[in-house]
């Protein structure tokens, strides 16, 4: 039996959605031979290329299909996120503003309050995630991205029951296990357990670490699941009787939080942040070990530890991430012994700088995050992007420097050099998008007035 084109098209979009992307481009390629230029099958194809990351052929695919039909609303949209995703955002907002103003999707609202996120322009954004939502109720993205808009302009009550929508994403929707006790909302457990599942990356779980205590002193009984990554640290938090890296060991409970959701549960304004620092705290014997080996290798030089990139797999993490070159008048400096606590991708950055002799390598001793807790406890001062280290530092009370790109993470909110979840830390913004020259040199003028060893306290 023949199948129409239309047929077709449907049939490439239900093999994309399931995630069948070599199964949707067959189909839409073969309309394409019978149909050149049919639209959308460029799109459909255009969307294959943008998932497997080749946003070069997903352009090409929606700038040529645009061709006597830039009335096409969809297409605009999906040319907005595309070009929003390479960085050219005056363009994107182009093409954002376009399908807004040609059709009514709520979709293409969201996309566009994304270029204007990423534009710094939050108060637009905001605009446009309200009105998407009053278009689309429903729409998962759209709560999510005014949530992240509220909480970087300080307005956490509402910004946190935003966020309670962060699991209702098709990407995420299914990851959390299907709990058949009730989700605990604050309030006081005189008789019961209450399990907190530390959920989401690493640095979520050191900065929402802070309300473990908070949560135990409100219920009879509090159990925490975490990673085994994590758990060296976390499981040093007061409070939890008991912390779990594998499900078969969990014992009973009868409520259950993410704890990223604590922050709702408890009420967090910008007033009240719980922000008693250290709240994370390292072995004593471990840190004892790292101030010989750091004394040994540094003289009377102050200890500075760095990391420079972030995890490959986020989706900021070209924006955020600083090219060890750019940190070279840091490498430079006479008066401090940098150390480079850079696990992973970018690591390899090290040893084709041509100042890596001036650095103390110490990632190959960091096996997990309670080695990494320690040796920042034992360092003067600590210089990172808004990466996992940075909430680490803050959690941990040590004096640090936190790189920001101009448009940064919502949990640093806007304009700040400060940061009310973490007092001992420093933010240092890009005045300019990729500018990490002016952030270095601050930074480096900070560095030189660490005074030397045997003048600090041990």
């Amino acid at each position: 039996m023949r199948v129409g084109v239309g047929q077709a098209i449907a049939r490439a979009r239900q093999l994309f959605e399931t995630g069948d992307l070599a199964g949707a481009e067959s189909i839409a390629r073969s309309v394409l031979s019978q149909r050149p230029g049919h639209v959308d099958a460029s799109q459909i194809l255009a969307a294959v290329a943008e998932k497997r990351g080749d946003l070069t052929t997903a352009l090409q695919l929606l700038r040529s299909a645009l061709t006597g039909g830039s009335s096409d609303a969809t297409l605009q949209m999906n040319l907005c996120r595309t070009l929003r995703q390479t960085g050219a955002l005056e363009e994107a907002r182009a093409a954002g503003e376009a399908a807004v103003a040609i059709g009514t999707m709520a979709e293409a609202l969201v996309d566009l309050a994304d270029v204007y996120v990423a534009l710094g322009e939050n108060n637009r954004a905001l605009e446009l995630f309200e009105r998407a939502i009053a278009k689309s109720p429903d729409l998962a993205r759209a709560h999510l991205g005014l949530s992240h808009a509220l909480m970087m302009k300080g307005e956490f009550i509402p910004g946190w029951a935003e966020y309670e929508w962060r699991y209702r994403l098709p990407k995420t929707h299914g990851l959390l296990p299907k709990f058949k006790q009730p989700q605990w909302n604050g309030m006081k457990l005189s008789d019961s357990r209450l399990f907190v599942l530390c959920e989401q990356g690493y640095g979520d779980c050191f900065q929402f670490a802070r309300y473990l205590p908070l949560a135990a002193a409100r219920v009879r009984d509090l159990i925490v699941g975490v990673s085994a990554e994590l758990k060296p640290i976390i499981e040093r938090v007061q409070g939890p009787r008991a912390f779990y890296d594998r499900w078969e060991t969990l014992p009973a409970f009868d409520f259950q939080i993410t704890l990223s959701s604590l922050p709702f549960a408890l009420g967090t304004t910008i007033e009240n942040i719980p922000a008693n620092v250290p709240y994370l705290d390292a072995d004593p014997a471990k840190v004892a070990l790292w101030r010989g080996r750091l004394a040994e290798k540094a003289g009377k030089r102050a200890t500075v530890g760095l990391v420079w990139h972030g995890r490959p797999s986020n989706a900021i993490n070209a924006s955020r991430s600083v090219p060890l070159d750019a940190l070279t008048p840091i490498l430079e400096m006479d008066n401090i012994l940098p150390v480079s606590l850079q696990v992973g991708a970018g690591s390899e950055q090290l040893a084709q700088h041509p100042g890596c002799s001036r650095v103390f390598d110490a990632a190959p001793s960091l096996g997990d995050f309670g080695e990494t807790a320690a040796l920042m406890t034992a360092l003067d001062h600590v210089v990172t992007i808004e990466t996992a280290g940075a909430h680490l530092a803050g959690a941990l009370g040590r004096p640090a420097h936190v790189m920001l790109p101009r448009v940064a993470d919502w949990r640093w909110l806007e304009g700040r050099n400060d940061s009310p979840w973490y007092p001992t830390l420093l933010l240092v913004r890009q005045e300019r998008d990729g500018d990490w020259g002016s952030v270095v040199s601050r930074v480096t003028d900070f560095l030189r007035t660490l005074p030397p060893q045997q003048n600090r306290p041990t």
